[in-house]
């Protein structure tokens, strides 16, 4: 059944089209003789009125299916699906149930297009043509349900309530156009559409980036015949466009015009002579580097329908048509080329697996051969035509959040004319994540909290939360995720654009701890996929052990906290808040010089201080105790009567930090400096 439901009506007014007198609106003898003679408007519309007075039932099913033909013909698939269904009851074709299979496709109606082609296959069970159509409805339906990051929408300022398609960029801020609008040349209204004849238009957009509207291109280029799509080189001093002129037979064809600027004048259009004189030719596309031109025929030797064809540009002219080849073109209608600057091709066919209609496609050079041909899936197809694809350049401020954005043409439901302009921008699908490891400290000494730390082992089974944090800094209801590190300690979590959280990890034996992590700012990082990377490294709880604070200091004979101890202190201060049920000893110890007593209460006022801080910073009081230690406990040989070093004296000045209902150890890094008070020989 080698019957295609596409868009016929993108070759209606391109590849079809005609100037003439015979297709003119005209005088007939009744709607069968218009069917024949392309005028599908007006032979729908007389075709019904006779149907009511008809009584013979294969005439009456002749002119049913002649009805839903004039739909289909000229774009309708609604009501193409209507007359089908009614021609289908007659029993009498079985083309009828085929297209009426196709029309349900083209109106999105997936499940009721598979019902409808199966019992097609019923009585032609060995059609794979139908076979592959119930294959390709169920793969539209899927990918009409697949979240997109593409959003389409109507260019309403270019829209009119005829035919308006076939976009090309002219200049810095042109568009131009293929249109058969009210104003178009000529007088006469073309039959097939019920419209004018086609004429060439542009549009001017603003710095907003809206068009302003549109007016007819060029009074040479445009003619009372029908004018189609337009390509520029450029510089945009030459064109080609498709152009359809009749004669008295119907057996007329759109070819290939070219033209040149001088100035602001456009030259008379030249015929560019291509195939045989009996095919069509139209829908010129010039790659980038303006060295080929690529088009679509339906001359004979092809695959099937239209199929694309380039043409590479010399010195001496254009050289001969060259096929693109099995895997572009198939035995159903390939057109509407366009070659992006990047080098990718898009067109259009309704040979290839699609939505329904026409569909719009890219393909990639390998080679010097086109091949990886994608649907470019719904929301820029559909189940109506989709075609006229031009691609354009994303604004350089906006390159961190569009991937890429341009122009096409459909007839799908809800636009403002018959065929429409719309505007496509493909979103970056930014993927955000925090990914890091849970791990605890190697001792020089193991299980000595106070040695030197000396690398880092993974924490499996640790319990890692994340939540997200309103802008106050509190968490948010219902955000959390939680999960279990494995054996290597890694975790991943994945976040939303703009958004700051906090991470926290706990495991048994050991201190509860939190890291900050934020998105805020990283949609401008051009990047698919930003990663965060965190380390929370966890203390282990020493049971009863005191475990030395670094880098508290203390000014000669004074217990307050000096600026340089508190940063260290707010640190301790975020920990016991995370960690509300444990209890701790704050110690201080002084060095051998000083009398015994004196130091006692030194040390016992300087651990006294740190607790204040603590407490005045949020902590509960009942959580803390202080204690004087003096120099009742060196860590070295610096007692009373020996001889050392400020460095051997001030290893003993130190704070320490015991939990009482559990242990936690505060990360002791080695000062690069000790910061001494001037008159350090009676420093305490």
């Amino acid at each position: 059944m080698k019957i295609k439901a596409g868009r016929n009506l993108g070759w209606i007014l391109i590849l079809s089209i005609v100037f003439n007198s015979c297709l003119v609106t005209r005088q007939v003898k009744n709607g069968d003789m218009l069917y024949k003679e392309k005028q599908y408007t007006l032979a729908a519309d007389l075709l019904q009125k006779e149907l009511n007075a008809e009584t013979d039932p294969q005439l009456k099913a002749k002119e049913t299916f002649e009805v839903a033909e004039c739909y289909r013909l000229s774009g309708q698939s609604v009501p193409a699906e209507e007359w089908y269904k009614k021609a289908a009851d007659y029993n009498l074709d079985d083309r009828a149930q085929y297209l009426y299979a196709l029309m349900l496709k083209n109106n999105e109606k997936y499940d009721d297009a598979v019902n409808a082609f199966n019992e097609y296959l019923k009585v032609a069970p060995y059609d794979e043509e139908a076979r592959a159509q119930v294959e390709a409805c169920n793969l539209a339906s899927q990918w009409q349900k697949e979240k997109s990051n593409k959003k389409v929408t109507d260019v309403e300022s270019l829209n009119s309530p005829a035919y308006d398609y076939a976009p090309a960029f002219y200049g810095k801020n042109g568009m131009v156009f293929t249109s058969d609008r009210s104003n178009a040349a000529g007088e006469d209204i073309y039959g097939w559409t019920g419209e004018k004849f086609s004429d060439i238009y542009v549009a001017y957009r603003d710095s907003g980036n809206h068009y302003g509207t549109p007016v007819p291109f060029s009074d040479v280029l445009n003619s009372p015949a029908n004018e189609g799509t337009v390509c520029f080189n450029k510089d945009f001093t030459e064109c080609y466009f498709t152009r359809c002129i009749g004669g008295v037979s119907y057996n007329i064809f759109c070819k290939i015009y070219y033209s040149y600027r001088t100035g602001e004048t456009w030259s008379d259009p030249q015929l560019i002579p291509m195939f045989e004189d009996s095919c069509n030719v139209v829908q010129p596309c010039l790659s980038g580097d303006g060295k080929e031109l690529y088009v679509s025929s339906d001359a004979d030797g092809g695959y099937g329908g239209k199929d694309l064809y380039v043409l590479s540009k010399t010195a001496d002219g254009l050289g001969n048509p060259q096929s693109l080849g099995p895997v572009i073109n198939t035995t159903g209608d390939e057109g509407f080329p366009y070659v992006a600057p990047e080098g990718t091709l898009y067109f259009s066919s309704n040979g290839l697996d699609g939505m329904g209609g026409l569909d719009i496609f890219s393909a990639k050079r390998i080679n010097n051969q086109w091949g990886n041909v994608q649907n470019l899936k719904a929301p820029v197809n559909s189940g109506a035509d989709d075609f006229g694809f031009i691609s354009e350049k994303v604004n350089p401020k906006d390159v961190h959040a569009i991937r890429s954005q341009g122009y096409f043409c459909s007839n799908r439901p809800g636009g403002k004319g018959k065929d429409d302009i719309y505007h496509f921008v493909e979103e970056k699908t930014k993927v955000y994540l925090v990914a890091g490891d849970v791990v605890q400290k190697k001792f020089e000494k193991e299980n000595d909290p106070n040695s030197n730390v000396v690398g880092f082992d993974p924490l499996p089974a640790a319990a890692v939360t994340l939540v997200e944090l309103d802008k106050s800094g509190n968490p948010v209801n219902g955000s959390q995720k939680n999960l279990k590190t494995g054996t290597n300690g890694k975790f991943q979590f994945a976040l939303e654009a703009e958004k700051k959280y906090k991470i926290s990890a706990a495991h048994t034996d050991y201190f509860t701890k939190s890291e900050d992590v934020t998105t805020v700012g990283l949609i401008k990082v051009d990047k698919d996929t930003v990663t965060a990377t965190v380390r929370i490294i966890l203390d282990r709880i020493y049971k009863n052990v005191q475990v030395n604070i670094s880098n508290i200091y203390y000014d000669y004979n004074k217990a307050n906290i000096r600026a340089d101890a508190a940063k260290v202190l707010d640190t301790l201060v975020v920990l016991l808040k995370e960690n509300p049920n444990v209890k701790v000893e704050i110690g201080s110890h002084t060095d051998s010089r000083g009398k015994d007593e004196y130091n006692i209460n030194l040390s016992l006022a300087r651990a006294q201080s740190v607790v204040n801080y603590l407490v005045n910073n949020g902590v509960d009081a009942a959580r803390l105790s202080a204690k004087g230690y003096g120099e009742t406990q060196p860590v070295n040989e610096c007692v009373n009567g020996v001889k050392c070093t400020e460095e051997q004296f001030q290893a003993n000045r130190r704070t320490t930090f015991k939990v009482i209902s559990d242990t936690y150890s505060l990360e002791s890094k080695p000062p690069d400096t000790i910061i001494q008070n001037p008159n350090k020989k009676d420093e305490q």
